[in-house]
């Protein structure tokens, strides 16, 4: 036979057979097995396609058990198999060869700035979310699956060194980058972070990330002086003399840190999760407050008059240092050891649960630093900080820091100030292989006593103080596993325990009063005593709070998707053991003569007795890179439910981005989130109403005559059932862009943001009828009154509701330019417009009846038209950086653009009112001249006095220079120029919309 008959032969049977293998790949099968040893499934799988598998028994489990559901070619088949058995399965010929699968190594070493390794750096390993801490010599080590993983981001950070990123493409089982410095964080470095900066590994698409860097830039007080950079943030002076809640993408009616607060301003910082070191730290079990029942969620402080000296910013008489019904009061948080702060307003990843306003995400790290001893002193303000880090090499590192903050408001009188000092222990350590188990305990102590002292000058001035003693012990811990499905576990548990106290003395100089201690519904005589005592409210809170949040992360692959798996669940108990609102009857903040007496009245509360609060919560969510185009898509979606007591919510999220070009980058996020109620709205406490039946007051050389003197009144009772309060509710759609070439970046987010169910009070009115007890005209007889028919008297409460809808669209926009080298200077800007739009439920004014007439409008209803409120500011920073004179120049101006608020006329004019006796009366035509309503009338003036007339600015500086490696100063200011523009509202009343100038000067020294 010829040689080429001989070819022809052979190809045409190469032919043939490439055919049958072809037929065979393409052929469906349908492999199913439950609980099935994986012999018996490789069985299945060779009848149905006809090839055979050879593997060693010695090395290959057979007999171990799985569950497979497939139904597909054959590729797809083994496919499926790797990912539930993590073999590896090769096609050669009819025989398909079983190994086990190969595990490739990615090896470094982390550096100073002369070479030698540094221990203790922590390392996270972005795709398989492992954590590794360098060894004596700065060298780190991970294992992953070298079948599954094609490229890696490792992240590198400590405390008191400027963090590193990197990306690296894997190739093979063993692989090792180049060295990574991490230089100590200096001025006069080339390349230092001067803005916060947006990165789409974050935990939202428009996450907001402020390192180190930037954080001892700014000369922050409180974690509250970093939120002004947020694009839209109007910039506050650096200030510890108000209570400082987050609010995070809301435009409200304004409000502040006094006793009247808005509710929508509530609880949109009620809403934002407030997350350290992984776990959240929440203020659900804070019942600091008088009774909300009787003065409504906004009006239930204590407070008082802080300053008594004219032209004071500080003139007012309802301040309050307490926040319970809002959130975590953010003063009580310094920023010294703070590595980083990630803010996701937007659509947060699934894990982060009660919470419906985004997150804000504070991250410390333990590590070996020098002693770093920090100093600064502003005009109402020094602060003094030490910190120091160790690694025992043994036993892991330590780092041991403490604060100690004193401010006034005024330094001229001194009455009112606050106090912080702080302590905390955070120790490092690894165990295992490989040092597979990590884990960072920490423990926190702080005090922080707001006071306000006695004016001498002021004989109805009062005493105030806010205290609260805070103890946690936190533990984050983490376990690497290299085989399998499962890449890491993570448990995060956190204990805390504060003690919170609010108290207020003032004197009280009367002739007598009327009280009783009466508890139960029925008809009681008062007793008399002396109107002259001094009038004390206590409020003893204990919040306890055990949080524990299980994270586990796990890696499979779909085709060439390689696919990141974050599930868990969350558990949260609060409770307050405190002794509550400590009220003795018999001398009452309030007058209690029947005359001018408010019939709702204060008992003692023990919260102690309330039960406990108990939240759990499990989230799954799949993180991934697809290829479309030769581009990244990037995609996080999953969903968390929430049970809280009979309530189950779900949240499902997404962030998805997609890189158009190298340069540009787009992105959509959907997702709900849930709020449950605080403790102090499930459980505000009874009301009690003391109504004056009669009263017969005698007289014996200018005292009473308790013996021959009666005050009969009736106790009502009202005990609010607040178990059909549900979780409040968010749902948020935003679209982002990031721009990045040749360090010119910008970022834009445009978002829709509706709110539902927010928690609210409203008043609620009851009817009840009583008899009518008048003078006896037998002065004889045994008993000073007779009974003569009945009067209906009207009881008024605030309850708490569901109630609130709010809708928030809003533009963010950052932008950085590069460093025009002529004049070794880069400019930033950063702006952002808000527009809420809201209507409460309720619209109700309350007027005081001094007159005779009993069908004199007491309690007038308006109408709850929907109301949209604008807010926008900007900023805009150049940034002068001379790393050869380590030298850094921030100079900033702002631009308050818009503050307006859209109201109608019509607003001002009652639609109906409710008279003493609980009556109500509608108005259809409203009319001037009636004696009965029409000082209800609101004009237009008192209803839209919050608009801003025109743009305003302000300017701020701040100088940092190193004086030498270990000293450096740094210098900020505030309103710089002293510019102060006012303009009067129309109510007439003069604002003034930038802060007095205030001056700091800090200083760092590191041994």
């Amino acid at each position: 036979m010829s040689s080429k008959s001989i070819h022809r032969r052979a190809l045409l049977l190469g032919v043939l057979l490439s055919f049958q293998v072809l037929a065979v790949d393409a052929q469906q099968l349908k492999i199913e097995g439950k609980n099935q040893p994986l012999r018996s499934v490789l069985k299945q799988i060779e009848e149905k396609s006809g090839y055979s598998f050879l593997y060693d028994e010695s090395q290959i489990n057979v007999e171990r058990r799985i569950n497979i559901e497939v139904n597909g070619a054959l590729p797809q088949v083994l496919n499926q198999l790797e990912q539930l058995t993590y073999l590896k399965l090769q096609v050669s010929g009819k025989n398909i060869l079983i190994s086990k699968a190969s595990v490739g190594v990615l090896s470094g070493k982390v550096v100073d700035e002369d070479g030698k390794g540094i221990p203790l750096v922590t390392v996270h390993l972005k795709e398989l979310n492992q954590y590794y801490f360098t060894d004596n010599n700065g060298s780190f080590r991970f294992q992953f699956p070298a079948h599954r993983l094609k490229s890696a981001n490792l992240q590198f950070s400590m405390i008191g060194r400027q963090g590193a990123s990197m990306t690296t493409v894997l190739s093979g089982t063993n692989n090792t980058v180049a060295d990574i410095t991490l230089p100590i964080l200096s001025v006069g470095l080339e390349e230092i972070a001067l803005t916060p900066r947006t990165n789409r590994r974050l935990e939202s698409n428009s996450s907001l990330y402020i390192n180190r860097e930037v954080i001892e830039q700014s000369g922050a007080l409180s974690v509250n002086d970093l939120l002004s950079l947020i694009p839209g943030q109007k910039i506050a002076a650096p200030s510890l003399q108000q209570v400082q809640q987050a609010n995070l993408r809301s435009a409200t009616l304004s409000t502040n840190s006094f006793s009247n607060r808005d509710p929508f301003a509530l609880n949109n910082s009620f809403g934002v999760a407030l997350i350290m070191d992984g776990i959240a730290l929440s203020n659900n079990a804070n019942m600091q407050t008088l009774n909300a029942g009787i003065y409504g969620m906004g009006n239930s402080y204590v407070n008082g008059k802080i300053s008594g000296l004219s032209g004071s910013d500080a003139g007012t008489d309802n301040y309050t240092g307490d926040y319970t019904f809002g959130g975590t009061d953010l003063r009580q948080i310094a920023t010294d050891n703070i590595e980083s702060i990630e803010i996701a307003a937007g659509v947060p990843s699934v894990k982060f649960g009660d919470m419906t306003n985004g997150a804000i995400i504070i991250n410390r790290i333990a590590g070996k630093t020098p002693l770093n001893f920090n100093v600064q002193l502003r005009d109402n303000a020094t602060v003094y900080g030490m910190s120091k880090g160790v690694d025992t090499r043994k036993f892991g590192a330590f780092t041991i820091g403490g604060n100690f903050t004193r401010s006034f408001e005024d330094n001229r009188d001194k009455l009112k100030s606050y106090d912080r000092v702080g302590g905390n222990i955070m120790w490092s350590t690894f165990a295992g292989k490989e040092k597979a188990f990590t884990n960072t305990l920490s423990i926190d102590y702080g005090r922080n006593i707001d006071k306000v002292r006695r004016d001498e000058d002021d004989p109805t001035a009062t005493v105030m103080r806010f205290k609260s003693y805070n103890f946690a012990i936190g533990s984050r811990a983490n376990y690497r596993i290299d085989r399998g499905f499962l890449s890491n576990i993570g448990l995060n548990v956190r204990y805390s325990e504060t003690y919170q106290n609010t108290y207020k003395e003032q004197d009280v100089n009367g002739t007598y009063i009327i009280y009783s201690d009466a508890t139960e519904t029925g008809v009681h005589q008062g007793q008399y005593a002396s109107g002259i005592y001094q009038a004390i409210t206590n409020i003893e809170g204990k919040p306890i709070d055990l949080t524990a949040r299980l994270d586990l992360t796990g890696t499979f692959q779909t085709g060439d998707l390689l696919h990141q798996v974050n599930f868990g669940s969350f558990f949260n108990y609060s409770k307050n053991i405190g002794k509550g609102q400590i009220v003795d009857p018999s001398r009452p903040r309030n007058n209690t003569i029947a005359a001018n007496a408010d019939i709702r009245k204060e008992r003692y509360y023990d919260v102690s007795r309330i039960r406990g609060q108990k939240q759990l919560g499990f989230y799954a969510e799949d993180l991934f890179t697809a290829k479309i185009a030769q581009r990244d898509l990037n995609v996080r979606i999953g969903t968390r439910l929430d049970k809280f007591e009979k309530y189950v919510t779900f949240s499902p999220r997404t962030n998805i981005n997609y890189a158009i070009t190298p340069a540009l980058t787009v992105g959509v996020a959907y997702g709900w989130a849930s709020k449950a109620p605080a403790l102090a709205q499930l459980y505000p406490g009874p009301v009690f109403y003391e109504i004056p039946l009669f009263q017969h007051t005698a007289f014996n050389g200018g005292s009473v005559d308790e013996a021959n003197s009666l005050y009969l009144m009736y106790i009502d009772k009202f005990t609010p059932d607040n178990s059909t309060l549900k979780p409040s509710l968010s749902e948020q759609f935003e679209f982002s862009a990031t721009y990045e070439y040749k360090d010119f970046k910008w970022g834009l987010n445009l978002y829709q943001k509706r709110n539902y169910r927010d928690i609210v009070t409203v008043t609620d009115f009851e009817k009840v009828v009583l008899d009518k007890y008048n003078d006896n005209p037998d002065p004889n007889a045994d008993v000073p009154y007779i009974i003569e028919g009945t009067k209906q008297y009207r009881l008024s409460r605030f309850v708490f509701m569901n109630a609130d809808d709010k809708r928030t669209q809003g533009i963010e926009f950052m932008l950085s330019t590069p460093k025009w080298m002529a004049i070794a200077t880069s400019f930033s800007v950063r702006a952002g417009l808000t527009r809420s739009n809201y209507r409460p439920l309720q619209n109700m004014a309350t007027f005081t009846n001094n007159t005779d007439n009993p069908n004199r409008a007491e309690s007038a209803i308006y109408p709850t038209q929907r109301r949209t409120t604008t807010v926008s500011n900007a900023a805009i920073t150049s940034s002068t950086h001379i790393p050869k004179a380590r030298l850094l120049i921030n100079f900033t101006t702002e631009l308050n653009l818009l503050n307006k608020t859209n109201t109608n006329a019509s607003d001002g004019i009652p639609i109906g009112y409710y008279t003493q006796d609980g009556t109500y009366h509608a108005i259809d035509n409203f009319d001037r001249n009636n004696v009965d309503y029409a000082h209800t009338l609101r004009p237009i003036e008192e209803i839209n006095n919050q608009n801003q007339p025109a743009v305003y600015t302000n300017f701020h500086l701040n100088v940092s220079k190193e004086i030498s490696k270990r000293l450096s100063l740094a210098f900020h200011v505030y309103n710089v120029f002293n510019y102060r523009p006012q303009y009067k509202r129309s109510d007439n009343s003069m604002i003034i919309p930038n802060g007095k100038p205030t001056y700091g000067a800090q200083l760092r020294l590191k041994l």
